[in-house]
């Protein structure tokens, strides 16, 4: 019997953990994804020995990861730099902090398009911290023009200089959201990082895509789900897409075989999986 235990840092289950827990069900696991309520990164330490009772896993948003990563003096060179996180594994009797979205990210970009020109330019949407790792991901792509696009000026201009620090070769330009309609750059690959609704100054901005090469990419992990209306006009632009539901998939296929590396899991079949519940799961807040 398949026993895990995986804690997830927020007063409700996400979509993810929701749809873990009804995987593991089907599959006849012993597991379990549970919220932490009430708790905060602030004071981790403090908090965690009492609650963790055998947890393999704490899961938690990768905007507010600063305030875990600090309590950890031994990062990951990935973690460390980027001062980015998603999540915690327990290993060797102690907790690490864990990056799977960058990796997540190289890999499905890799499988799905191979053939992706990273001579031309890579765009960042969101001057956040997953907008951080994901320019990390475009340089490990093999792009050297990236440019990270806000509404926030003051933003750009310490999210770039952050960058800089560690991306070292690598033209790292700020672009202002009301400028993306001249930008004369073409791009192969842009990520979302920022939700966006419809008639939003920042959907307006960006739904000509003309700045985007024929073919080009464009991937959405600013939220869970198959589709988004930003994904949308990147479709009516005739544009490749992934959505963050199968980044998703992927970050919870990878960290569930690294936690019981015995099991035989594939992406195919998770991410089948999460979109055949994907309506249950989103309106069962429990489940």
């Amino acid at each position: 019997m398949v026993k895990v235990k995986i804690l997830e840092l927020s007063d409700e289950l996400s979509i993810s953990c929701r749809h873990m827990n009804l995987y593991f069900q089907n599959r006849l696991w012993e597991a379990e994804c549970s919220p932490l309520k009430g708790r905060s990164g602030l004071d981790l330490l403090e908090w965690l020995p009492y609650v963790e009772g055998g947890a393999t896993a704490l899961r938690f948003q990768i905007e507010s990861s600063a305030d875990i990563v600090r309590h950890f003096p031994r990062l990951p060179t990935d973690v460390r730099w980027l001062e980015a996180s998603d999540t915690l594994l327990f290993q060797d009797g102690e907790w690490w902090p864990r990056l799977f979205l960058l990796e997540t990210l190289r890999k499905i970009i890799i499988h799905r398009f191979r053939g992706l020109n990273v001579g031309l330019h890579g765009y960042v949407i969101g001057g956040t911290r997953a907008g951080r790792v994901a320019a990390a991901a475009l340089a490990g792509l093999g792009f050297t023009h990236i440019h990270i696009v806000d509404e926030d000026a003051q933003l750009l201009t310490r999210e770039v200089a952050f960058l800089k620090r560690y991306l070292l070769g690598i033209s790292i330009e700020g672009v202002h959201a009301s400028a993306l309609t001249v930008q004369t750059q073409a791009g192969s690959l842009m990520l979302n990082t920022v939700h966006m609704v419809e008639q939003s100054s920042m959907l307006n901005d960006l739904s000509y895509f003309n700045f985007m090469s024929k073919g080009g990419v464009v991937v959405d992990i600013s939220d869970c789900s198959r589709q988004t209306v930003f994904l949308q006009e990147a479709e009516r632009a005739d544009l490749n897409i992934i959505s963050g539901l199968e980044v998703q998939s992927q970050i919870d296929v990878d960290l569930l075989s690294k936690i019981v590396p015995g099991q035989y899991i594939t992406f195919e079949d998770y991410y089948e999986s999460f979109c055949d519940n994907f309506a249950q799961i989103k309106n069962s807040p429990s489940v």
